[in-house]
């Protein structure tokens, strides 16, 4: 009786270590809008409308969540204005999702007392409100250890790179994302994180991953653009020097979520 209670522990505790050191798979759809001037109220009120949409597309399961993020620097000739991003819980899912969403009849769910013309209206001013500059599919490869809960109001910085050597997720992993997990645990960023695109794809794409550090409010960002980092040693200084030569970095933007569905 003692050894197979004995067994149970190990087995159970098996389980658990396996689940912590394999957490669920995340997919994610990137789009990345780009809204005129003129059209910026029309946007804001066309993702409010959608965002009914995603309420219901939460409550059948068919996705885990949506966000809406601002982008800066937001200038007429630096891009997208703002992005969404739309949680599956498989690639199937997004695929699906993609491919063969039922938009009529999640709208007629999520608004049953809005008319067929009114619902009409509201897709033709999706498509004048805005343009969607790219759509990227990614999944999570790898991210910090913490409890961070987005809401209204949290920043990220989202620095897009371009792999140029098979190692460099491990390098992420092994070298950098202990030192972003360090300042995770002393509080000066919520969240750290690593998505590798799916599609496109190909040696002409503009970046292959995108990694993420999400931060309460700007007094939290600030604090950590200005500090320094702390000291290395001169292994990992070393180690460090190898691991920018796994990637180039093209560039990173601000995103500020303003709106979130989950």
């Amino acid at each position: 009786m003692k050894r197979l209670l004995t067994l149970c522990l190990v087995i159970s505790m098996t389980l658990s270590l396996s689940a912590q050191n394999n957490p669920p798979q995340l997919y994610l759809l990137f789009e990345f809008m780009l809204v005129k001037g003129e059209n910026g109220s029309d946007y804001q009120q066309v993702e409010e409308f959608w965002s009914g949409i995603h309420k219901q597309r939460v409550a059948d399961k068919s996705i885990l969540g949506w966000d809406l993020w601002s982008l800066t620097p937001s200038g007429t000739k630096q891009g997208s204005q703002f992005l969404t991003v739309t949680l599956f819980a498989s690639l199937q899912d997004m695929l699906t999702a993609i491919n063969s969403l039922d938009v009529d009849g999640y709208a007629k769910k999520a608004y049953p007392n809005k008319t067929e013309k009114e619902l009409t209206a509201m897709f033709d001013k999706t498509g004048k409100s805005r343009d969607m500059s790219n759509q990227v599919l990614f999944k999570m490869a790898d991210q910090t250890k913490d409890e961070f809960q987005m809401k209204v109001g949290t920043l990220a910085t989202l620095d897009i790179m371009k792999q140029v050597d098979d190692s460099y997720e491990k390098a992420e992993s092994e070298i950098f994302k202990p030192w972003h997990q360090q300042l995770v645990d002393q509080g000066k960023k919520g969240s750290w994180g690593l998505l590798r695109a799916i599609l496109p794809a190909g040696s002409e794409v503009y970046g292959t991953h995108i990694t993420f550090s999400m931060y309460k409010d700007e007094a939290q960002l600030a604090t950590s653009m200005e500090d320094s980092g702390g000291t290395m040693d001169l292994m990992t200084q070393l180690a460090v020097k190898e691991g920018l030569k796994t990637r180039e970095w093209k560039e990173v933007k601000l995103a500020k979520l303003i709106m979130t569905v989950q």
